[in-house]
């Protein structure tokens, strides 16, 4: 597999079975193609994580029921969460393009926010850190899971959302 620079418009277009005029019409250029699929799967995956999503339930009863439905999400949609762990660290991810395709994810910050003001977690830690430490660690657990095909069930992603509480938690 190539990485974005190493791919080219025409290359995108055949694989798309589409003309490079048609790339064009749409997109200004590659790195385009790749923000709009950023923004289209971090919407798909917004609709899943908070269909149900009660934001008035308790801080760990929402911290459950988010992480969870993060970790559900990857495990059925595997291309998405390689596109995801890779284009979240490229140039190409702009400012602008971030803050329109993690909208919805704010709710993550509101929850984890809520739980700083009621004193729930370690002091001197923002919402903000909290929910990249949490995402970081259950990211790398998705990934190493994958590298070791280990199975996904019940038992092990509430282990896994469990540990990951009780890292932030007093």
């Amino acid at each position: 597999m190539k990485g974005l620079h190493a791919v080219t418009v025409a290359e995108i277009a055949k694989a798309a079975n589409v003309g490079i005029g048609t790339i064009y019409k749409h997109f200004k250029n590659k790195e385009d193609i790749v923000q709009q699929l950023w923004i289209f799967q971090k919407e798909d995956e917004s609709a899943y994580i908070f269909t149900n999503y009660n934001s008035t339930g308790t801080v760990k009863a929402c911290f459950w029921f988010l992480w969870d439905r993060v970790i559900r999400y990857y495990i059925c949609h595997k291309d998405e969460y390689y596109f995801s762990y890779h284009f979240t660290a490229s140039p190409v991810l702009t400012e602008k393009i971030h803050a329109i395709a993690m909208k919805d994810f704010l709710a993550f910050d509101e929850m984890l926010g809520r739980g700083v003001e009621e004193g729930l977690f370690k002091k001197g830690l923002s919402a903000r850190q909290l929910r990249l430490y949490t995402y970081s660690t259950i990211n790398g657990w998705i990934l190493w899971s994958y590298y070791q095909n280990m199975k996904f069930t019940d038992k092990n992603i509430d282990q896994f959302i469990t540990m990951a509480w009780d890292a932030i938690r007093k």
